[in-house]
């Protein structure tokens, strides 16, 4: 981190079959005679599965809940998803649908889960289109979030698309692997991949009926909705389901990808575990699991024994390499040039991983007795000696094999991260996770579309002001540590999470969700009046930030590859 970023303060706180083609041409036509001299979003939506009703909002019509698979319970868990059932009385529901099983400890979980859970919900803008389609990818590790959380999308719609946000298995649910689920061609896993898959062929099938062109969809999302965007551009059974591409904070973990094998070794482990630990399970036995003994676990023992078992073993699930949904690791599929070329805007935030220590200070906080809410009280941040140790564990990532010490030493020393020694470790813990998990690795993806000869737009999340997204305790923020363009920290400048809370931040807001909108519409971020984006064939990547900071402006490549050491220390990493 520089100087700048010390000293400032915050205001507050990832082959198509012939039945596919046929779906994707039937979709088409129906657009064709729906639209006609211009669609527009009607009261009532006809789908082919029923009609739905809108919501009457603000700036948009929104149509929640829509299902577009059959519930995942019972003989369908660890399935690919079913076709949901048709209805004949309007669907008039006000908000968004449960969210699917949340898993892990994390801040991000979303209350009122449920197995019964793969709905999206359709928002759509006011005025004669067709309109531009954006397909939002919620992220949560693979493990939590959902579609409620994002049902503001004003920022977006408001301009002039579609904005369809969808739920997708997660954690067990979603990305088990045990042998005895395979399908009849041998691959298991990535069910959760395959919702996403499945809503993306709804929106092709249905969304003309919103006023949507079905042949101008967009895919977006952020973290794990960002590797989800980078999965759909390798897998196969996801071309021709949209056009164009937003990476947010997505390349983190292209080194990681378990193969078939290594997912069905921790799947057993994770069953054997349940199994053993649970009571009177007819017909389950380490030696003999079977599909049946699976999907008869009752919703009790998914939700604790099965999800605690998969995050004991998968902490941090990402699609693995199940020869169907992928038949190579995403970086293996674009560097043999497999990928689905479309253009693609990919990018990351200035200091990604102070979200992280950010909520390892505030389950400290919170855990203590009686709960410490001071942030003057520097106690709680990661100590100086506790540096080289982490140091270490974030040495040996993404495959590389870096010498703790010259890290601690030359290259992220604590003497570069101001003077404060309280803030030192985990400012520099901060920069070097970041530079080697997100930075470098976003760089690397972006300059692997750019050699392909896709356009490719590549931005940095810089404003150190942002709101955070965890932290804030009756109105203050009680941390130490200050989180600045942290990870998902862009999210509010898309969708209306908070009140922006100062006109710098609400100006940025309107540039940023502009420049998504114009390459929603043309593949090309810029128009309509905002600051130029130079691409990454230019040279550039655009800073992103409030007028304080340094603007709206592109900064040269080289600068940012100069300040996360991309060409020094992680010049090793490779995409």
């Amino acid at each position: 981190m520089n100087g700048r970023r010390i000293i400032r303060p915050m205001a507050r706180q990832l082959s198509l079959g012939l039945a596919l083609l046929a779906t994707v041409a039937l979709a088409g036509l129906a657009a064709c005679a729906s639209m006609g001299g211009g669609a527009s979003a009607p009261d009532t939506a006809m789908t082919a599965g029923g009609p739905v009703k809108a919501v009457q909002r603000a700036a948009m019509k929104s149509y929640f809940a829509i299902p577009y698979a059959a519930p995942p319970t019972g003989d369908r868990r660890w399935r690919a998803p079913q076709p949901a059932a048709s209805w004949t009385a309007p669907l008039a529901n006000t908000k968004s649908a449960a969210s699917c099983l949340q898993t892990g400890d994390s801040p991000f979980r979303v209350p009122g889960d449920s197995e019964d859970c793969l709905y999206l919900d359709v928002h759509a803008p006011t005025g004669s289109g067709p309109f531009p389609v954006m397909v939002w990818i919620h992220g949560g590790a693979f493990n939590t979030g959902a579609a409620s959380v994002y049902a503001d999308p004003t920022p977006l719609v408001s301009k002039g698309v579609i904005v369809v946000g969808i739920n997708y298995r997660l954690g067990a649910m979603g990305f088990l692997g045990h042998p005895a689920l395979r399908d009849p061609d041998g691959s298991v896993g990535n069910y959760g991949i395959m919702d996403q898959q499945a809503a993306l062929r709804w929106v092709q099938a249905n969304i003309a009926q919103f006023g949507g062109d079905p042949h101008n969809v967009t895919i977006f999302g952020e973290s794990a909705g960002g590797f989800s965007v980078m999965t759909h551009l390798a897998s196969p059974l996801s071309a021709g389901l949209f056009n164009k591409a937003i990476i947010e904070s997505g390349a983190y973990g292209v080194s990681s990808q378990l193969t078939q094998a290594e997912l069905e070794k921790k799947s057993v482990a994770i069953a054997e575990k349940v199994i053993l630990t649970a009571s009177n399970l007819p017909g389950c036995t380490i030696d003999a699991v079977t599909a049946a003994c699976l999907r008869g676990l009752s919703e009790a023992l998914v939700r604790n024994q099965l999800a605690t078992a998969f995050a004991a073993n998968i902490s941090n699930p990402v699609p693995s390499v199940d020869g169907k949904v992928l038949p190579a690791t995403i970086k293996d599929t674009f560097a043999a040039g497999r990928n689905n070329m479309v253009p693609v805007v990919n990018g990351s935030n200035e200091d990604e991983f102070a979200l992280f220590f950010a909520m390892n200070e505030l389950a400290a906080r919170t855990k203590a007795s009686p709960p410490n809410l001071d942030p003057a009280d520097k106690r709680y941040l990661m100590k100086s000696a506790a540096y080289p140790m982490t140091v270490n564990a974030l040495a040996s990532g993404g495959g590389l094999t870096v010498s703790g010490a010259q890290l601690s030493s030359t290259d992220y020393p604590l003497s570069k991260y101001g003077t404060d020694t309280d803030l030192q470790a985990s400012l520099a813990a901060t920069a070097l996770a970041t530079d080697a998990t997100f930075s470098c690795n976003g760089l690397n993806v972006s300059s692997r579309i750019k050699a392909q000869g896709s356009p490719i737009w590549m931005y940095e999340f810089r404003d150190q002001t942002a709101i955070p997204l965890i932290g804030i305790v009756n109105g203050k923020y009680p941390l130490s540590l200050n989180q600045g363009a942290a990870h998902a920290a862009e999210l509010p400048y898309l969708f209306n999470l908070h009140d922006m809370g100062n006109s710098e931040r609400t100006a940025l807001q309107t540039t940023m969700s502009s420049y998504w909108v114009n390459f929603a519409r043309t593949g090309n971020p810029n128009g309509n009046g905002v600051p130029k984006w130079g691409d990454l064939a230019s040279g550039n990547v655009q800073s992103l930030d409030v007028a304080s900071g340094g603007g709206v402006t592109p900064m040269a490549a080289s600068a940012f590859t100069a300040q996360h050491k991309c060409d020094g220390v992680w010049k090793g990493l490779a995409f």
